[in-house]
């Protein structure tokens, strides 16, 4: 009972603290979810496109880093080493499937990278029912995409950068716009995963705190 006891105190005390590391540490990871109702409001969702699926071999040629107002684009060759600098800014990154591809891919890429807390959403939405890809999801809950993204996947984001080292301007272009509209379909996911999982733990309904 000491231990629980000391263990609630020393939690307030890093909720009091802002230390996000505190929970990001303890926390099982289908619970994550729950730094998102504290730290939500400063949180970043983000995605990242590569040239293949090995982080040993292949590389990351975009990321997308969106707070909830403004959408940051980091591309290869241009800007991607301003990536941990911003998303440093953060005490919550949001990703989709990130803990085994996004943050692996960064990681080789930026050795140094460690998120302070981040919440992978593919766990908590698999909790509420929403199983499978990023764009099933979306169909799922009613996301809906301009037309010209809406059947593009995974394998073209590879060919549309390909196609931009052959020097098709355009296609780098959409690669971005697709990204982007990656990172904007996390906060609403994200948003939704903070609406049902109280109610599916039994804790009611809750809304995210602003900071």
């Amino acid at each position: 009972m000491d231990r629980i006891a000391r263990l609630v105190e020393e939690s307030r005390q890093a909720l009091r603290d802002d230390a996000v590391e505190f929970f990001g540490e303890r926390l099982p990871r289908g619970e994550l979810w729950r730094l998102h109702t504290h730290f939500g409001s400063r949180a970043a969702y983000f995605d990242i496109e590569t040239t293949g699926l090995s982080p040993g071999f292949d590389v990351v040629t975009v990321v997308g880093l969106y707070d909830g107002d403004r959408c940051d684009m980091f591309v290869r060759g241009k800007n991607l080493d301003d990536f941990p600098r911003a998303a440093a800014r953060h005490p919550l990154l949001v990703s989709y499937n990130g803990a085994t591809f996004d943050v692996p891919f960064l990681q080789a890429t930026f050795p140094r990278f460690e998120p302070r807390a981040h919440l992978d959403l593919r766990y908590p939405l698999a909790r509420l029912g929403y199983k499978g890809g990023l764009k099933e999801i979306e169909r799922r809950v009613g996301i809906k995409r301009p037309l010209h993204l809406a059947d593009l996947d995974g394998f073209d984001a590879v060919l549309l950068w390909r196609a931009h080292e052959r020097g098709d301007r355009r296609a780098l272009d959409t690669l971005i716009e697709y990204t982007r509209a990656d990172v904007v379909s996390l906060a609403t996911l994200a948003g939704l995963v903070s609406r049902e999982m109280p109610d599916r733990v039994g804790f009611g309904s809750t809304r995210p705190a602003r900071q």
